[in-house]
């Protein structure tokens, strides 16, 4: 259905708004709206028009779109449009918030193409907040790949992508500031000043969004123990882990894994596109 105003995202314990992952059709009629969450679209069939800023940006099956929050857009759909849409809260998801701060328009090519339109396919049921979750997080990982390999949001000097995959490479070392600073050529200060203004968050916060996002993914799989996840994501003992997971989710990671149902949806980062 075509959006008639913002659209709300899924409920969340403790008050925390979570991210929603859902395919839409939009309506031949142009119409504008904006909201104070960011929004990411990926083209699936057929075509639609946004306008943002007096700029023109044609969605089709082969690109996406970051739309900020706050921005005003217009949008007309066309004939047998389709699109996948993930509403990010801010602060929800691990992103750089760089990559957030306009819009950009995106290539979806060769095997990331064909990953969207497996996460757009949501089997039956599949429509928990924690579904929802390991899509959005799925999403996210792509997205920040993508877009680092492009170079499209990277501070002047300051190498955001890559810092961001090294981090992403490395979510079983929980790494100290100075590490990060050592590891790219920066001095301490200077480099906790730059993440924090390039990521919206301080290095120890980001990173452990980072790895509780791919907590909530592999959580997917009931083969492996809680006990394993923990250890893979770095934590120091499966409690630690626990109580980590409930204070930024709102549930305990057994209940979360409780709560998913049957279905498996969870897909693992992907190195090509």
């Amino acid at each position: 259905m075509l959006p008639r105003g913002d659209h709300a995202v899924v409920p969340a314990q403790a008050g925390r708004p979570a991210p929603l992952v859902e395919t839409r059709v939009y309506q031949p009629e142009r119409e504008w709206h904006r909201h104070d969450y960011h929004q990411v679209l990926f083209g699936l069939d057929g075509a639609c028009e946004l306008e943002i800023g007096g700029h023109l940006h044609r969605l089709d099956p082969c690109g996406g779109l970051i739309v900020p929050a706050g921005e005003r857009h217009d949008f007309l759909g066309l004939a047998g449009n389709r699109q996948l849409v993930l509403d990010m809260p801010l602060d929800s998801l691990a992103l750089p918030a760089a990559l957030m701060d306009r819009p950009t328009a995106f290539a979806i090519t060769g095997g990331w193409r064909e990953r969207v339109r497996r996460l757009a396919t949501l089997p039956p049921g599949a429509n928990s907040r924690q579904h929802h979750w390991q899509l959005a997080a799925t999403l996210a990982a792509d997205l920040a790949q993508a877009l680092g390999v492009d170079g499209r949001a990277q501070p002047a000097r300051f190498p955001l992508a890559q810092i961001d995959a090294y981090l992403r490479r490395h979510l079983d070392t929980p790494l100290r500031a100075d590490q990060l600073a050592a590891q790219f050529g920066w001095s301490v200060r200077r480099f906790h000043t730059l993440f924090c203004n390039a990521f919206g968050d301080t290095p120890h916060r980001y990173q452990m969004r980072l790895r509780l996002d791919q907590a909530a993914r592999l959580l997917a799989d009931r083969a492996q123990p809680l006990a394993d996840i923990s250890l893979a994501l770095g934590f120091p003992d499966q409690t630690t882990f626990t109580r980590s997971f409930t204070q930024r989710f709102g549930l305990p990671p057994g209940a979360w894994r409780a709560g998913l149902g049957l279905a498996s949806i969870a897909l693992p980062a992907s190195r090509q596109r």
